[in-house]
């Protein structure tokens, strides 16, 4: 029944995770979010793009622990990604809402880890829906996608983290 922030973030950062690729061409960082008690992990594809072929990927938790990930499912086109983290499974998922729900002007919570700092809250208020958005850094993997608009600071690293409502 607590709708604060601070409830929401006692929620949903021990569903909140770190990313860390690293490959031949290049790292990235970014966040993601427990997708259920079977390991799966959802971020973004840019995330781990640089890891593809032949890196690695590891996910730390909320705790600080380590987990080595592998992508079980990405899409270049809506830039989403699925990983895999062995031993992962006891993490908690998050819960998944629908952005029909949210109105303009709804209070929201930004989850990640922007410029390497692990488990960060941001605050703000959903400023616009469907907006239009193109996905991929090229014509063949490019969409557009209906995004909802936040004015929750979102730096990078913040990719693939959760954006939730006050109801978490």
């Amino acid at each position: 029944g607590n709708q604060s922030v601070a409830a929401v973030a006692g929620e949903l950062l021990p569903s909140t995770v770190q990313i860390l690729a690293t490959g031949s061409v290049g790292a990235g960082t970014g966040s993601g979010f427990v997708l259920d008690s079977r390991g799966h992990v959802v971020t973004n594809n840019h995330v781990v793009d640089s890891a593809i072929d032949s890196g690695t990927i590891e996910i730390v938790d909320y705790e600080g622990n380590v987990y080595e990930a592998e992508v079980i499912g990405r899409s270049r086109v809506y830039d989403l990604a699925v990983l895999k983290a062995e031993g992962a499974e006891s993490l908690t998922p998050a819960s998944l809402g629908a952005p029909a729900s949210l109105l303009v002007g709804d209070p929201v919570v930004a989850f990640g880890a922007p410029l390497g700092l692990s488990q960060t809250v941001t605050s703000g208020i959903v400023s616009a829906k469907d907006r239009p958005v193109t996905t991929g850094a090229t014509a063949a993997e490019s969409s557009f996608i209906n995004a909802v608009q936040t004015d929750a600071a979102i730096n990078p690293g913040n990719s693939g983290g959760p954006l939730v409502n006050l109801a978490g």
